[in-house]
């Protein structure tokens, strides 16, 4: 009895602390519109509270080209990583070499409804359960 009390409050408490309102573009992505060059330029971290959209200086770019091939650069184009990517449903799956390993990233994706913002939010291995969102421009 007890226990089943506990995970009620748990399962309570993620749902409060998950943002309804979390300011995230609806237009899903494509492969089409993807392709580019695309620069942080705000994120949206919530350490375990309210937060705001923050200005990002000098954020990293992705450059997505049509043959399913990114790569991934510092503010001064200096290369960071590079692999393969693909999209399904509204999902953005990254793959990369990482110590040998192939390794792969998962992020929720939308644009904004002129699709000239990216909106990312990591989806896999991490999820994040208080709210972090990353927003990029197209170059």
């Amino acid at each position: 009895m007890a226990i089943r009390f506990l995970i009620s409050i748990f399962f309570l408490f993620l749902m409060q602390c998950q943002i309804d309102d979390m300011p995230f573009d609806d237009t899903p992505i494509d492969d089409t519109s993807l392709v580019g060059e695309w620069l942080l330029y705000e994120s949206y971290v919530s350490p375990g509270g309210a937060t705001e959209w923050k200005d990002v200086e000098e954020g990293y770019r992705y450059f997505f080209n049509e043959f399913g091939n990114y790569e991934r650069t510092d503010y001064d184009k200096n290369l960071l990583d590079s692999g393969t990517y693909e999209i399904t449903e509204e999902e953005l799956y990254l793959y990369f070499i990482t110590e040998g390993k192939k390794d792969t990233l998962g992020y929720s994706a939308d644009f904004n409804e002129s699709k000239t913002r990216l909106t990312l939010s990591p989806s896999y291995p991490a999820i994040c359960i208080e709210g972090c969102l990353y927003r990029f421009n197209k170059e």
